[in-house]
């Protein structure tokens, strides 16, 4: 079974290109709602890029994303245009992206979500991590200090991405950001926030179904992960989000789009040559 991206990448001669323009509500390629159709030219070169609505193709402009906290983001390949196409849709409420190392899942997502935070579209972001260890590591065992404290080692991605310990402590201290281990989630009823999961490789369908659970008015639900990097057998047995994308992909309250392409330093992308 052909594995489902979120989008279609496809060929098209000038006739087809042309008659998609003038056919917007023909479903011609058998897109599922909100799936994407990347289209490319005889010499491959991206064309243009819709998604599928249900009713009709709906053109996707390339988005910039300029904020107080992180770096100016520009996508860099096909598939962040699309990424940022669906996070900024607010008739999403369900967000995925996966992909590998390097293809800039949390670069793009938080991003999009201290934008959307700064111009009052949610109130806060509720961090939530299953602070599962990397495979074959030792674990460091007890941590000392508050609830916060304890949760920082696992919250680093989004010291990366704000800036530094700094950046993050403000935003704590001003409510923007709160830290939650998954273990406290049953029960929330969360309002006007976007909940974002990292790491959510190691979920089981049952976290997953739990975190759904907790989306309430005004809020979204942002998760990231792949699903080729699990840390513990259980999660290989029982995967989460492959379970949501085989389950939800065509629910039109639900979005994914998968990063094929690394995005990092020269350096960083010697780790591909070790396998």
């Amino acid at each position: 079974m052909e594995e489902y991206l979120g989008f279609k990448d496809l060929y098209l001669s000038e006739e087809e290109l042309a008659a998609l323009y003038e056919n917007p509500t023909q479903n011609t390629y058998d897109l599922m709602i909100n799936e994407y159709l990347l289209v490319r030219d005889a010499d491959g070169n991206l064309v243009d890029q819709f998604r599928w609505d249900g009713g009709e193709m709906q053109q996707v402009k390339q988005k910039t994303i300029k904020g107080k906290f992180v770096d100016t983001i520009k996508p860099r390949n096909p598939q962040q245009i699309l990424a940022l196409d669906m996070l900024y849709n607010p008739t999403i409420t369900v967000k995925l992206l996966t992909g590998g190392y390097g293809v800039g899942k949390d670069a793009l997502m938080m991003a999009a979500a201290m934008d959307m935070i700064e111009r009052g579209r949610y109130d806060r972001l509720v961090y939530v991590r299953n602070n599962i260890e990397v495979r074959d590591s030792k674990p460091i065992g007890y941590l000392p200090g508050s609830g916060n404290e304890k949760l920082l080692p696992f919250a680093m991605p989004l010291v990366d991405k704000l800036g530094g310990m700094p950046a993050l402590e403000m935003k704590l201290s001003e409510g923007e950001i709160e830290l939650v281990h998954l273990g406290f989630m049953r029960g929330r009823d969360i309002k006007n926030a976007i909940i974002y999961v990292t790491e959510a490789e190691n979920m089981t369908k049952e976290h997953i179904q739990l975190l759904i659970g907790r989306v309430a008015e005004g809020s979204s639900l942002w998760i990231n992960g792949d699903y080729k990097q699990t840390d513990a057998k259980v999660f290989e047995e029982n995967n989460g989000i492959m379970r949501m994308i085989e389950k939800l992909k065509g629910n039109p309250l639900f979005g994914y789009v998968k990063l094929i392409k690394t995005e990092r330093s020269a350096t960083a992308a010697l780790a591909d040559l070790l396998d």
